[in-house]
């Protein structure tokens, strides 16, 4: 797997920074994240991986995540 660090990922559910590991496939990535957090009115909010919400927002942005990565590569 192929580890990455975005510090700003601006998406439509808001910006987030996020670290971990993706592997790449034709149809669908796969990600395991390390950290990630989502810009707030004071700052970042670290968000707990294995809450159902966070997965629900990793999951809306996953198009954009994988658009960043396949863009950097």
């Amino acid at each position: 797997m192929t580890p990455f660090t975005i510090s700003r990922l601006h998406t439509a559910s808001g910006i987030f920074r996020l670290s971990g590991q993706y592997e790449p496939h034709r149809d669908r990535w796969r990600f395991e994240y390390h950290h990630v957090a989502i810009m707030g009115t004071d700052g970042w909010v670290r968000l707990v991986l294995d809450h159902p919400g966070t997965r629900s927002s990793l999951a809306a942005i996953e198009t954009a995540l994988q658009t960043h990565l396949a863009s950097s590569r």
